[in-house]
């Protein structure tokens, strides 16, 4: 942690380039979300969007090293098999 005073600090953090680079990726993912949900169905978009919780760990492991256990992989499932079920029932 920097040492100064309370404002230097503050300048500190909000001036980071990880921050920067952290609020870049929010706000593109913001508008591809809205992009999204004004172009596709809501009943397919939001599960498909579920699937960012299945990538989080997929990366997590793969670049931080973290560990999945059973749990972690028995809820990865789930999600990607209720994202298929839901995808072969928006098929007309």
């Amino acid at each position: 942690m920097t040492s100064g005073t309370p404002v230097e600090i503050v300048l500190h953090i909000i001036t980071s380039p990880a921050l920067m680079a952290g609020f870049a990726c929010y706000g593109v993912n913001t508008l591809l979300l809205v992009l999204a949900l004004r172009k596709g169905e809501l009943s397919m978009t939001y599960p498909v969007i579920s699937l960012t919780y299945v990538w989080v760990t997929i990366l997590s492991v793969l670049i931080f090293h973290e560990q999945a256990n059973a749990y972690k992989i028995v809820g990865l499932v789930i999600i990607v098999a209720g994202v298929a079920v839901l995808g072969r029932g928006g098929r007309s």
